[in-house]
């Protein structure tokens, strides 16, 4: 048992074979610190929502296609079913409204996101609160929860409870009533302030008790202990279809109750304020992560074989000094859990550095060392022996099974086959070629993505929000100081743009169908500036102007001048001409229905008012598109001085629609980054496999090179001979790639209606790259090779 604790002859053989040793120390390392932040990612993942102590009977009122709610939905649901302990309505600032909101505390100012919620809150979750009472925090409606980092940014070490908020913007004052632990694996949103509910319904007219928006909330239902509320869905879609207009229009059919804990993996939790994660996401990164690590050992496995006849004289003094077979294995499968305990301390250390970055890139907090508990600390340890048996085996195996008299012969470097690593490494090799023919793929769908033809102009336009400004004068003489700008070519104010899709309203065409448009407002400047193309303009003063799908949508001509809309065909919608179809949002959705209304001149936006003044007529611009010329930050700059000078208690709120779109495809873009990440890992462990490959093969061979050479071969000869086998493993694995990742983004490509063709050149741009990875990686030890003296191979 001393013997095998004994480390000292390893130690010696570590530091005489230094590049074994980093290289080794360093695939394991790198292999391991992916493999923890991918656990830790996946730990997370798989817990949200678990500290709640009535997780396991709250749920998600919703519909077959989403998660999303009226608010005024919770009333109907409690006056109806007993089965229904609380509700709680939830709407998220940047839903309805601004994503973050200038919030003053004396003479501070910072950012807030927004979180509206009923009373019900703490009593439903279990969300740590750090100072105040659970059951008053939102008792009154000018009550206000700080999140603890936002606490801090606006008042430091002092006590917050009891100090006033003031929101400049929507003019509203708050009471600080409490402070809640930031919010951390749950599917709620990140927020750095929770009011009362009712402030919505006050700041959006549409999140009425008609629940004219029928997606502006998130009803959750706690449901009583042993109730089967799911008993009742058949009867709460029918009691829906009595007062809630989608249900009365067919545009949902089903009611829907998601458990807590199922809501974060729910595909019907994509298109809300909610968090939610990817099922296929997390087991992609398990998968890859465990590729990785496979990778790490097979290299290891392949390196220490290698190395083998470096030690194989010392084991067999071992054997000769009375060690038995078993004893030499489990020293060397000690040995190797050594160094896996080594690589994996230097791989905690280097993943929790890495953590902010990979947070950033999976969208999810990662902490390595805050979420190692008893329980994980012991998976780890786990985890270190399996892997250390795992790698240390087979080396093990291959020096312990020769009899110490074929190691002093040297008979072990003649009979030592290595068929499958061969296998593995080209395996490797099919992975690597098929992560870069996905990098380049990828790369070029967002480019094809970005310039793909919208039909409609987006150069140099920054769309410059207006709340902020208030009213009609501040608008308009903001758009006046813009129209003096050099940098300002011209000014147009809107409701909404093509890329955002205005406001959506959904009507009833007919007694059993409904259709959805998506309805813009601009004066003529809007139209021009951005290019939209009129195919018919039948003159008429407030009509609406139809695109072409939403004239499919009617089933009606492009001559048609009105149509009849309603449950009865009561409702006339008089119809000012055609525009072509453009595209609505970014170019991953489909067609959409829209219709568009040419206010005209600037001031048709308002009408005077009794006092004297000026008051809107419902078509309060959202915004004001400005097209610039020249350099833009340039531009975007003097924009912002002026928009300070008129409201300088409100924030400057621009972004260029270039800009706006290019961050449409933030996904791709981060599947790309993975990706990308993963191939240069992909690469790096090909490489050092290819090392230990060529390092063990090139023994094998000392003496063929030896006898090649004394009969005559050149140098160039033995190198291109000595590297064309490691070359064809590369070339098998190119072959073998191809069909397989051209099938896998085949069927990627699939859920894109704008979308690249595959061409052959990109398989061959990842192939001559693996190429020249694997050509740099066995050059070396191959050129070494060819240089030696054939004498010095021939004595040994």
């Amino acid at each position: 048992m001393f013997r095998q604790l004994d480390f000292r002859s390893y130690f010696t053989f570590l530091s005489r074979n230094r590049l074994y040793t980093i290289v080794n120390l360093f695939g394991l390392s790198v292999s391991l610190m992916f493999v923890i932040l991918i656990a830790d990612y996946t730990l997370r993942q798989f817990t949200v929502d678990n500290f709640h102590a009535k997780a396991d009977r709250i749920r998600i009122v919703g519909n077959e296609n989403h998660l999303m709610s009226g608010y005024y939905l919770q009333k109907y649901l409690t006056d109806r079913y007993p089965e229904i302990e609380a509700t709680c309505g939830i709407t998220v600032g940047g839903w309805n409204t601004a994503d973050t909101e200038a919030v003053e505390a004396g003479q501070e100012r910072a950012h807030a996101r927004l979180l509206f919620a009923d009373s019900t809150f703490f009593r439903i979750f279990d969300y740590e609160l750090k100072a105040g009472d659970r059951q008053q925090a939102l008792a009154a409606r000018d009550n206000a929860v700080l999140t603890e980092s936002f606490a801090r940014r606006l008042f430091g070490s002092f006590n917050p409870l009891g100090q006033t908020l003031r929101l400049p913007d929507a003019e509203e004052t708050y009471t600080v009533s409490g402070v809640v632990r930031d919010f951390d694996r749950t599917i709620l949103p990140e927020c750095d302030m929770i009011v009362r509910g009712e402030r919505a319904t006050e700041r959006n007219p549409s999140i009425d008790e008609r629940m004219s928006n029928c997606a502006s909330s998130i009803t959750f239902a706690l449901v009583r202990e042993g109730a089967d509320l799911e008993a009742k869905l058949p009867d709460m879609a029918d009691y829906f279809r009595e007062f809630y207009w989608p249900y009365q229009g067919n545009v949902y059919r089903q009611a829907t109750l998601t458990p807590l804990r199922e809501a974060y993996f729910s595909p019907r939790a994509k298109h809300s304020p909610l968090r939610s994660g990817s099922w296929s996401f997390v087991m992609i990164l398990f998968g890859v992560g465990a590729v990785i690590l496979a990778f790490a050992v097979v290299n290891y496995i392949n390196l220490t074989v290698a190395q083998s006849g470096f030690r194989a004289k010392e084991m067999a003094t071992r054997r000769l000094a009375g060690a038995s077979q078993g004893e030499v294995v489990a020293k060397l499968i000690l040995e190797s859990t050594l160094l896996c305990a080594t690589a994996f301390l230097v791989a905690l250390t280097l993943a929790e550095a890495a953590a902010p970055y990979a947070s950033e890139l999976v969208e999810a907090r990662i902490a390595v060392w805050a979420d190692i508990t008893p329980a994980v600390a012991l998976c780890y340890a786990a985890g270190i022996l399996l892997l250390g048996f795992v790698s240390g085996i087979v080396p093990a195996a291959t020096l312990a099974r020769f009899k110490p008299i074929d190691i002093v012969r040297g008979a072990l470097r003649r009979r030592t086959k290595m068929v499958y690593s061969r296998v593995l490494i080209a395996a490797q090799n099919v992975i690597t070629v098929a992560l870069l023919a996905s990098s380049i793929a990828i790369w070029l769908q967002i480019r094809h993505l970005i310039d793909a033809p919208l039909g409609y102009h987006t150069a140099d336009i920054l769309e410059v929000d207006t709340p902020g400004l208030h009213n009609y004068a501040n608008v308009r003489r903001f758009r006046d100081e813009l129209r003096r700008l050099p940098a300002v070519e011209a000014v147009a104010l809107c409701c909404g743009t093509p890329h955002n899709g205005g406001n959506n309203n959904t009507m009833q065409y007919g007694p059993d169908r409904m259709v959805s448009f998506q309805t813009l407002i601009g004066d003529s400047v809007y139209f021009r500036m951005l290019g939209i193309e009129r195919l018919a303009d039948h003159r008429v003063p407030d009509a609406w102007f139809m695109n072409e799908q939403a004239l499919r949508a009617l089933e009606i001509d492009a001559g048609a001048t009105h149509v009849n809309m309603g449950h009865d065909y009561s409702q006339r919608m008089v119809i000012g001409g055609v525009v072509r179809d453009f595209q609505v949002r970014s170019a991953l959705d489909g067609p959409q229905a829209v219709r568009m209304l040419d206010v005209g001149d600037f001031d048709r936006w308002w009408q005077p008012d009794a006092e004297g003044g000026m008051t809107y007529t419902g078509r309060y611009p959202w915004s004001i598109l400005v097209k610039t010329r020249g350099d833009q930050r340039a531009a975007y700059e003097a924009i912002g001085r002026i928009y300070a000078e008129i409201a300088p208690e409100s924030d400057f709120s621009a972004a260029y629609l270039e800009q706006q779109i290019e961050n449409d495809y933030r996904e791709q873009r981060r599947t790309l980054r993975i990706v990308g990440i993963f191939t240069a890992v992909a690469l790096l462990i090909s490489a050092l496999g290819l090392v230990a490959m060529s390092t063990y093969h090139i023994r094998q061979k000392e003496q063929e090179v030896a006898v090649r050479k004394v009969f005559g071969a050149t140098r160039g000869e033995v190198l291109r001979r000595l590297v064309a086998g490691f070359m064809r493993l590369v070339g098998v694995a190119f072959l073998i790639a191809c069909p397989v990742a051209w099938w896998g983004l085949d069927r990627w490509l699939e859920d894109y209606t704008v979308r690249i063709a595959l061409s052959p050149l990109i398989f061959l741009a990842a192939g001559l790259f693996a190429a020249g990875v694997a050509l740099l990686a066995v050059f070396w030890q191959s050129d070494r090779a060819a240089r030696a003296n054939p004498i010095d191979a021939i004595k040994n």
